[in-house]
């Protein structure tokens, strides 16, 4: 299912590892598809309702989203910018947590997703960072494992799985 995070050689990058037994195509549509991301962006506890979501799909373009804590009702924006596109193999964003009215919030990280074949499926690797300390970069590992959770049981319906 997945591998372990490690870090940059600086230690300000987080890298992720998964695979999925999918085809590439598959797990790209589940980052890009706006239908897909609301069933599994977030850790565990938060939804992202698709009212919430906007994205300019082309390289230059933004997008942003909040997800709500199911249950607080807290809201947490972010957004950025869509750098790079390359279907079904690669994407790049920037990232940064936002207020309700679009203000930074926090520094602005870059993320990257990496699609290849690997076995009967796909190998995902995930970076972002720099990020400003190891706390900030222990949350985020800590909220993308969970959301990549959600990826893998999204991922398994999509192949009709149980």
């Amino acid at each position: 299912m997945g591998h372990p995070a490690a870090q940059d050689p600086d230690g300000n990058d987080l890298l992720m590892v998964r695979d999925f037994p999918v085809p590439p195509q598959a797990v790209y549509d589940a980052w890009a598809d706006l239908t897909h991301v609301t069933d599994w962006w977030g850790p565990e506890g938060f939804i992202v309702p698709a009212d919430r979501v906007s994205v300019d799909e082309r390289v230059g373009g933004s997008y942003r989203a909040c997800m709500v804590n199911t249950i607080t009702g807290d809201e947490l924006w972010w957004g950025g910018v869509l750098k790079d596109i390359e279907p079904p193999t690669r994407m790049a964003m920037t990232q940064q947590w936002q207020g309700p009215d679009g203000a930074p919030a926090s520094p602005e990280t870059l993320i990257t997703v990496e699609l290849a074949p690997h076995h009967e499926g796909t190998r995902m690797t995930f970076r972002q960072g720099p990020f400003q300390d190891r706390r900030d970069l222990d949350g985020h590992e800590s909220g993308w494992n969970s959301s990549f959770d959600r990826l893998s049981r999204y991922l398994a319906r999509y192949r009709g799985a149980s």
